[in-house]
């Protein structure tokens, strides 16, 4: 099995070389920028001038901005606005139909596309072999992939998957029946297993493996990276625990890429891509750029899209950035979606991994926390027994305020986003 692995990851760079180690290329860059302990400040402001003439001198939405001062003149732009004017957005250097079309619903269901540069998806896939390895996966190796994926697939695709040595796992197949049958299949499977998938998938699959009397996986975990949501306490422990590996979270999406990932082990701080893109923080609530150690909203400019420039690119998401001791910057915290941070009655930011603490007060199939409006909130529990409510709604209400009204609701479901996701958390007040 491991002449197997070796054998495709020989055709892979077999087939770079051929096209001219673009690939290769592209990772010893990222390496030489991530790898290096020094701040790359030098190398990001040549990137960003060249991308800032570009952005300015091709499309018609930069064509006024001007090519002083970096950053600091340019607008903070979201998913919205690049889709009611994305013809604005498209450089006249590219043609579309020669460039690679990316589509993310988001988290509100809403159709959002950019354009993305030959260059681009070069870069992003050496991102991704470079922080894939740092999680010890890589190519070639057994990989299953947990996310939603289509009810059928078509023989190009089942071709593509062995090729890859990838298994598909669809987050809606993820029964306690399912997953003991998966756990089966993968343990007859004769080489190392790496995993991939939506963080609250792990959640599930261990929440499972709680319930059982020992624990039924047999087989060995080269790696497991979780992507797309949060990566809490209790999955994180749990998926220690049950494959004997300490998951890493990794922060992306469509449209950018990979932007930061968990270090490894016990760290807990995530290495930012600064060989791609410029992140900064700003204001949860006006265009007003915070210093490091502040929460605020994640910003990104893309340094190599340039079918589609992407500057001061608003994520919708959350976090704090710091300066190690060799002054590169890193995440402390991610906290997800504004649209999933909750506030206090008096509208004070609420640490974000409240909704984890109903785990103390019992086993929950589902648990859900939500914010009505500014002092209603809902947990809502897909569970076979009853919790200490009066316990619950007093540790809350020392959370949300004395004056909070806390509902509890038994429930059987909670329904996945269109996305496939399940949100833990829900704000219905502040949008």
């Amino acid at each position: 099995m491991k002449r197997g692995l070796n054998l495709r990851r020989k055709i892979f760079w077999i087939n770079d070389a051929v096209n001219k180690n673009r690939i290769k290329n592209q990772l010893n860059n990222t390496q030489r920028l991530l790898d290096s302990s020094e701040s790359q400040k030098k190398s990001l402001n040549a990137s960003l001038d060249h991308l800032i003439q570009h952005a300015i001198s091709t499309t018609e939405f930069y064509k006024e901005a001007s090519n002083n001062n970096g950053l600091d003149n340019f607008p903070i732009i979201n998913k919205n606005i690049i889709r009611d004017n994305l013809n604005a957005f498209v450089s006249s250097k590219f043609d579309v139909k020669k460039c690679r079309k990316v589509s993310t619903s988001g988290s509100t269901g809403s159709p959002f596309s950019t354009y993305q540069n030959k260059s681009k998806v070069l870069k992003n896939v050496a991102d991704n072999i470079y922080f894939s390895s740092q999680s010890n996966y890589n190519i070639g190796d057994f990989l299953v992939y947990i996310k939603i994926w289509s009810d059928k697939f078509s023989l190009q695709n089942k071709m593509s998957f062995k090729m890859k040595n990838m298994l598909p796992l669809s987050v809606f197949h993820l029964t306690d029946y399912e997953i003991d049958a998966f756990i089966t299949k993968l343990n007859v499977q004769s080489s190392n297993v790496s995993f991939i998938g939506y963080a609250s998938s792990f959640e599930k699959i261990c929440k499972y493996l709680d319930k059982l009397d020992e624990n039924p996986i047999k087989f060995k975990t080269k790696s497991i990276i979780t992507i797309s949501e949060a990566l809490n306490d209790y999955t994180r422990n749990a998926v220690k625990r049950y494959f004997d590996i300490t998951p890493l979270s990794r922060y992306s999406n469509n449209e950018n890429g990979i932007i930061a990932q968990q270090i490894g082990n016990d760290d807990l701080r995530f290495k930012i891509n600064d060989s791609s893109y410029i992140v900064e923080i700003f204001d949860l609530k006006s265009d007003k750029k915070l210093d490091y150690g502040k929460r605020g909203r994640i910003v990104v400019t893309d340094l190599y899209n340039l079918a589609t420039p992407l500057i001061r690119y608003d994520t919708g998401d959350v976090g704090i950035i710091e300066l190690d001791i060799n002054e590169r910057p890193f995440f402390s915290e991610i906290s997800g979606r504004r649209l999933d941070l909750l506030y206090d009655t008096q509208g004070n930011l609420v640490p974000s991994h409240l909704s984890a603490k109903l785990c103390k007060y019992g086993d929950y199939k589902q648990f859900q926390l939500v914010q009505k409006s500014m002092r209603d909130y809902e947990i809502n529990l897909n569970t076979d027994k009853k919790v200490n409510e009066v316990e619950v709604l007093k540790e809350y209400k020392s959370y949300f305020g004395n004056d909070a009204n806390i509902k509890i609701n038994y429930i059987d479901d909670i329904p996945l986003l269109d996305s496939g996701k399940r949100r833990e958390v829900v704000n219905e007040y502040y949008v």
